[in-house]
Formats: structure tokens, C-alpha cells, sequence
């Protein structure tokens, strides 16, 4: 059973980052799109939908490239989609959020509930993201790319995080916009609620969430613990 405290049983909301906290899907494309056309690479957004999103860089540049990629120019390359990204984030004032994440977070804390990040982003994706959203100090367990050895859609990531967390896998969830990160999700053994940020709700679907919305915006924490609970 999960942990109780205070008469109330803890379950653990696990979100990945991109798409799912931070509406940052259109500057990754921006910054993928600068860095491929430099390549002279032909992108599109199957190319960033298939082979990009939710994985890690690494991954991402060896499906693109080859598995023979040197780790010289694997470390150039990531760099340079790193830096791209990291300067279109860094003239923002502030970043835009998912919409409603901010007040669906404050309803699960409330509740007395646990939070968790796990992300394929570096870093400084990272923390600038978050400083950007004013959401510093919101997650207690942060998991990123450096702290796994697979990236998605490896279940490592939501391993880690689950066990981070302290929690019974069957009393945690996952917040996922990607393909690969709800294949890593599910392959740990988690339900997922998809956010339908990047995908048609009938790609996620097919995937297979749990449910999918649109956003946060009239999402109940109820609705959440019941899929948790069916799991």
C-alpha cells in the first residue's frame, strides 16, 4: 500500500517535461529544423514527431545518423541543438506553460500528494525551463537525461523516478506527450494520462494512455486517482 500520512494515502504524479509542463514543442522544432538545415538534413514534422520527440538528444541524432556516429561529433551535435534551444529560452521572459498545469499541480500538492519530473532534457533545459515556468521549487524528485543510462522510451526514467519517489508503482501516474514517453511509461509499468500537446488524442490513444486530454484545464485530481486505483 502507498504511504499514509496524516490519514491520507500519498500517490506519486510523475510528468515528463516538454510538452507536459512546458509548452516548449514549438522551440524544439525551431531549434531541431536550425540544426538540421545546417546538416542539410530534409525535416519535416514526422521527423521531429518519430524520431525527435521525448527521446533523448543521443537517441535522437544515432536514429538520424547511425548507430556509427562518433561520440566527437555526437557531443558537437548535441551541443549545438542544445544551444539553440537554450537561446530562443533564454530571450524569454517568461516561458508558456501547459495550460492549467500550474493550478492542477497546486490541487495535486494540496491533496498531499508527491511530484516528480523525469525528462530526457540536459540540465540547463532544465533548470532554465523551470525557472522560466516559476516552478523551481515544485518537483521533489527531478530525474533527467544524466541521470539515466537509457533514455526513453526505455522504462529507466520512470523507474527511477517511481523509486526516487519511495512510492508502490501501483500508487503513481505519468503525464506524457510523446511516443517514446509513453512507451517508457508503460514499460515500467505505469499508467499515463497523455497530453495531447503534440499528438492527435487518436495517436495517444493508440499508444495506449489510460485517457487523454488536451490540457490540464478541467482536470480532476479524482479522475486521476481513479485510473491510478483501476491500475
Amino acid at each position: 500500500m502507498g504511504k499514509i500520512r496524516g490519514g491520507i494515502v500519498e500517490y506519486g504524479f510523475v510528468f515528463d517535461m516538454d510538452g507536459v509542463v512546458i509548452d516548449s514543442n514549438p522551440d524544439h522544432k525551431i531549434a531541431w529544423e536550425s540544426f538540421l538545415d545546417r546538416q542539410g538534413y530534409a525535416y519535416d514534422d514526422k521527423t521531429f514527431d518519430n524520431m525527435l520527440s521525448g527521446r533523448t538528444g543521443p537517441t535522437s541524432l544515432k536514429l538520424l545518423f547511425g548507430d556509427d556516429l562518433s561520440d566527437e561529433l555526437l557531443n558537437k551535435y548535441l551541443e549545438e541543438v542544445d544551444g539553440n534551444y537554450q537561446d530562443i529560452l533564454r530571450k524569454k521572459v517568461k516561458a508558456t506553460p501547459i495550460a492549467g498545469v500550474h493550478d492542477f499541480i497546486t490541487v495535486v500538492k494540496n491533496g498531499g500528494h508527491r511530484l516528480a519530473l523525469a525528462t530526457s532534457a540536459p540540465p540547463l533545459n532544465i533548470e532554465m525551463g523551470l525557472e522560466k515556468l516559476d516552478m523551481k521549487e515544485t518537483f521533489e524528485i527531478i530525474i533527467g537525461k544524466v541521470d539515466v543510462s537509457q533514455g526513453k522510451p526505455h522504462p529507466e526514467v520512470y523507474l527511477k523516478a517511481v523509486d526516487r519517489l519511495g512510492l508502490p508503482k501501483e500508487y503513481c501516474i505519468v503525464f506524457e506527450d510523446s511516443k517514446a514517453g509513453i512507451q517508457s511509461a508503460l514499460a515500467a509499468g505505469l499508467p499515463v494520462v497523455g497530453i495531447a500537446s503534440g499528438h492527435s488524442k487518436e495517436e495517444l490513444l493508440e499508444e495506449g494512455v489510460s485517457m487523454v486530454v488536451d490540457d490540464f484545464r478541467g482536470l480532476q485530481l479524482e479522475t486521476v486517482l481513479a485510473l491510478v486505483r483501476q491500475n
